[in-house]
């Protein structure tokens, strides 16, 4: 079997006040150590590509059609479809 180390480096990072508290209130609402919001900040500012594509992912409506073909909306209907979602109905 072999038996190694794990090596963690030490960096020191400086915020400015208001940021600071904003890491640290999100961090604490998370469950998490600021520590480990900021490594998860950086895995995710080294892999950009990976990042860009789970933060663009939305949840579009489904909206059934009366008739077969081609739906055609307006931003009316669109704006009455999503109040009825919002009210449950």
């Amino acid at each position: 079997m072999f038996y190694g180390q794990l090596i963690y480096m030490k960096a020191t990072i400086e915020f400015d006040d208001e940021l600071y508290r904003e890491l640290k209130a999100t961090a604490a609402a998370r469950g998490q150590k600021v520590d480990d919001l900021v490594t998860e900040g950086v895995r995710m500012a080294l892999r950009p590509e990976a990042s860009i594509g789970e933060r663009r992912r939305i949840k579009l409506p489904i909206m059934k059609s009366r008739k077969a073909g081609t739906l055609k909306l307006t931003n009316e209907m669109i704006a009455e479809h999503e109040s009825k979602i919002d009210t449950g109905q």
